[in-house]
């Protein structure tokens, strides 16, 4: 939160605790006070000010602890306590109180103040107690004791009714977890009418009993409406009647009226203490009692809920059947296997069985006779039809049990839908059927099985017998792998393993990891050799001992002939790399950080004059320009996301040196299908003809003699200042006329001539502001274009200057001479901004127009056109 709403928040905070603090006191203080004692029956504020700061956070305790002691200040000085010391000092004790209480609070409750069961409704009763004790002591210390009651008298009313405040009050706000629970709970509409009605009830009642002038009936009758709230209404709104009901029952009984009015003024109010007391532990017990059994049942029926999802995520059932009774209970599993609603089906073993597939009942139907005859209780596996005609299977496990006398008693079932299950097993073994058929498609992969005891073939593929050249008739059952391996292959791993048997050499790694592969010189049955990839596993059986071998061969001729050729590709590539003319580089595209360069040629290292050990690695944008790099990160992106294969473009790199250079950028992405996508770049250095194709623009474009911009350059940036429209003034156009430069051309010569008007060209441009534009326009004639010009006097004052400058005496070739200006002013209209490229003629000639008026008015003048 920014600065500015702290301090808004904190200026909220202070104003509506001072509030509260006046508006509280004045009501305890006027309504609740017993006159003859100087105390209040209970005391409201000390309830508001904890549930306060149990609700904030302890950094804003100041804050609210400062504003509800000044709204108490102000109360007592305007009551009782005329004197600003005495009211301080009550003060104190009032505010040690609070701030007591909620230090105490904060360790009884870590995680904050919640009062949600009896346990939580104790602690916060020892914390309220601890803390009014330590105010009642100050209290009693501070005050000047009535005449007739003792400093014990008065910290013993003070411990009572503040006790009795924080008990009745602060419940009312920390029955719920945060300010957002409390709102969400007042806006239930349905219990806010019931509330209503209730508090009306209450209401009616309590003020039937204190505030007439009766002792018939008991004032107990109060705890009716009271115990209604407490068990229907929830927390916040009991304890909210039953501050009403405090309210009534103290202002009638402080009135003389009520069956607690007595003498002395010291018996009446502890007898109205005791029965508010008596009406808020009442109450209390009653909510939290509710609140309770409330979380129980939610509890219960989460739980009940609980079971029944993972009955049904399990397809699990279960069911009790007393076999004396005959009284059956199902699961709700028991219902969803069965396809039907729970309850649309009363639960009995008749009903059952009655589902059971009629070819599967009677198997079902002896099992259990032969159970309940003595007989042992098997698991049953069976079929269940459902309504909707579709078949589930089953597997039930049974536990019987039985009673003293040892005749069954009760039989308890669990229930386990298996469909699936038996659905999986036929998928698979059509799988087993599908994956024989595939491995005899295989055509160019030679798989090979034997037995590990006997070593002998037990399975030949068709690939085997296209690859191998034997039919698997041949081979299966008759001969062994080795038929098929150079004998050479067997020796070496023979040796290699140290034992006796060659193909146990061949299979002794596989024995040890379960898995191996290795390159193989097969022989074929005519005598041919050829290289191969070979691949063992080991399949176990159930006992977890080797079973068999599974080879898979795969003919490795033509990949190595596609390796060589691929070598081959790679050197003539590198060669081309190294030794290319034009800079070359292989950019990565690394996810994240595009644009590395990993590899980099020796033409590219001397056009970045760099080494190639500094090239690798580094982003090939930060190479260029910022400008350059930015676009070509763009290029980058719109490449690699419209999946397009090259792009090319022009750009400036900075060398390592200093200099900057020009290249002609290509971009080509490389998408190999075994790897990441990679750039080939080349750049071809094309700094002689950027620079060749800079002077030339810039000489088609700029006076030779002078620098600056021609007449087209003046023209362009005439119709696009028109064009822009700017809303703070016109356009100006100057147009300048020197005056006696022929005399000083004649005299002086051509070359003097030239100089002269270099010198006038600076001094133009060292009188206009940084946004004008000077021009000259042939021989000794100069404009000057003002965008943004605001109003004329601004153009008539830098024609002025102009005109002052170029006054002054110049010094060409060693010689002094002079000579002047005429300037022609012509402002632009509204107009000119809608028709810019028509406007821009005719403000040139009308500057050119008023600079003859000049001319003919004398000379050395400025003059503005009438347009």
């Amino acid at each position: 939160m920014t600065a500015p709403g702290r301090l808004a928040r904190a200026c909220l905070l202070l104003v509506s605790c001072l509030l509260i603090g006046l508006g509280v006191s004045e009501f305890g203080i006027r309504l609740l006070r017993d006159p003859a004692l100087h105390v209040s029956v209970w005391w409201p504020l000390s309830g508001f000010g904890v549930a306060l700061l149990a609700r904030l956070r302890p950094r804003s305790w100041p804050i609210a602890l400062l504003a509800l002691g000044a709204g108490q200040f102000v109360t007592n000085l305007s009551t009782y306590y005329a004197s600003p010391d005495r009211a301080l000092l009550v003060l104190s004790a009032a505010l040690g109180e609070t701030l007591v209480i909620s230090l105490l609070l904060r360790r009884a409750f870590p995680g904050g103040v919640l009062l949600d069961s009896p346990l939580a409704a104790a602690r916060f009763a020892g914390c309220a107690v601890g803390g009014v004790m330590c105010g009642a002591t100050v209290f009693a210390l501070v005050q000047n004791a009535p005449d007739g009651q003792s400093v014990l008298g008065l910290g013993n009313g003070y411990l009572r009714s503040h006790s009795l405040g924080l008990l009745m009050v602060s419940p009312l706000f920390l029955a719920s977890a945060d300010a957002h629970s409390l709102l969400r709970e007042v806006g239930r509409h349905r219990l806010n009418l019931e509330w209503a009605a209730q508090a009306l009830v209450l209401g009616l009642t309590t003020a039937g009993v204190f505030l007439t002038d009766q002792r018939v009936v008991p004032d107990f009758v109060c705890a009716v409406p009271l115990i209604w709230g407490g068990l229907r209404l929830g927390p916040t709104r009991a304890m909210g009647s039953l501050l009403m009901m405090a309210v009534i029952t103290t202002v009638g009984t402080l009135r003389g009226v009520g069956p607690v009015v007595q003498e002395p003024p010291a018996a009446q109010t502890f007898a109205v203490q005791a029965v508010l007391v008596s009406a808020t532990l009442c109450t209390l017990f009653v909510v939290l009692a509710a609140e309770a059994r409330s979380r129980l049942l939610e509890r219960t029926r989460t739980d009940g809920a609980d079971l029944v999802e993972a009955e049904r995520i399990a397809g699990l059932g279960s069911s009790i059947w007393d076999l004396h009774s005959n009284e059956t209970r199902w699961s709700a599993g028991m219902f969803v296997q069965m396809g039907r609603e729970p309850g649309s089906v009363v639960p009995t073993a008749d009903a059952y069985l009655e589902l059971i597939h009629p070819d599967d009942r009677g198997v079902v139907v002896a099992s259990l006779s032969r159970a309940l005859e003595g007989g042992g209780l098997p698991d049953m596996q069976f079929r269940l039809l459902r309504p909707d005609n579709t078949e589930r299977t089953l597997m039930v496990r049974n536990r019987l049990e039985r009673d003293p006398d040892g005749r069954p008693a009760r039989m308890r079932s669990t229930v386990l839908d298996v469909t699936q299950m038996r659905q999986a097993e036929l998928d698979l073994q059509r799988a087993h059927t599908r994956l024989a058929g595939v491995l005899d498609a295989v055509e160019d992969v030679a798989i090979v099985g034997c037995d590990a005891t006997s070593l002998l073939i037990t399975f030949f593929s068709r690939g085997a017998e296209r690859m191998l050249g034997w039919r698997a008739d041949e081979v299966v059952g008759i001969h062994q792998p080795s038929i098929y391996h150079a004998p050479e292959d067997l020796e070496r791993a023979q040796a290699g393993a140290g034992v006796g048997e060659q193909l146990l050499g061949l299979g002794d790694e596989v024995i040890r990891t379960g898995h191996s592969s290795s390159r193989w010189i097969c022989v074929r049955h005519d005598g041919s050799r050829f290289p191969a990839q070979g691949s063992l596993t080991r399949v176990l059986g159930q006992d977890g001992q080797t079973e068999s071998f599974i080879a898979v061969i795969v003919d490795l001729t033509q990949v190595l002939r596609a390796q060589a050729e691929l070598q081959e590709s790679e050197d003539r590539f590198r060669l081309a790399f190294d030794f290319a003319p034009m800079a070359m580089a292989v950019v990565m595209l690394e996810d994240g950080d595009p644009g590395r360069i990993e590899r980099a040629n020796p033409a590219l290292c001397r056009f970045a004059a760099l080494t190639e050990a500094k090239l690798v690695g580094r982003r090939l944008a930060d190479l260029m320009t910022p400008a350059h790099a930015a676009a070509a990160a763009t290029d980058l992106q719109s490449l690699l996301l419209e999946g397009g294969d090259s792009t090319t473009a022009e750009r400036a790199f900075h060398r390592a040196d200093g200099s900057e250079v020009w290249g002609l950028l290509s971009t080509s992405v490389v998408r190999p299908a075994d790897g990441p996508p990679y750039l080939i770049t080349m750049i071809e250095d094309i700094t002689a003809r950027m620079q060749l194709t800079e002077r030339l623009r810039h000489e088609a474009s700029h006076d030779p003699l002078t620098g600056l911009p021609n007449r087209q350059v003046l023209r362009r940036r005439l119709e696009d200042a028109l064009g822009e429209a700017p809303a703070d003034g016109p356009v100006a156009v100057l147009y300048v006329d020197l005056d006696g430069f022929k005399a000083v051309n004649d005299t002086l010569g051509h070359g003097a001539g030239d100089e002269l008007l270099v010198q006038v060209a600076d001094r133009i441009a060292g009188c206009v502001r940084g946004t004008d534009v000077v021009a000259r326009l042939g021989g000794d004639e100069f404009a000057v274009l003002l965008p943004r010009v605001g109003y004329l006097g601004t153009a008539r004052a830098i024609g002025e200057r102009i005109v002052r400058t170029l006054a002054e005496p110049f010094t060409v070739e060693g010689s002094s001479c002079r000579i002047g200006a005429s300037i022609g002013i012509a402002l632009s209209t509204p107009q000119d901004a809608r028709r810019a490229g028509d406007s821009v003629p005719q403000l040139l000639n009308a500057a050119d127009e008023a600079m003859y008026e000049a001319k003919r008015s004398g000379k050395g003048r400025v003059e503005v056109s009438t347009r």
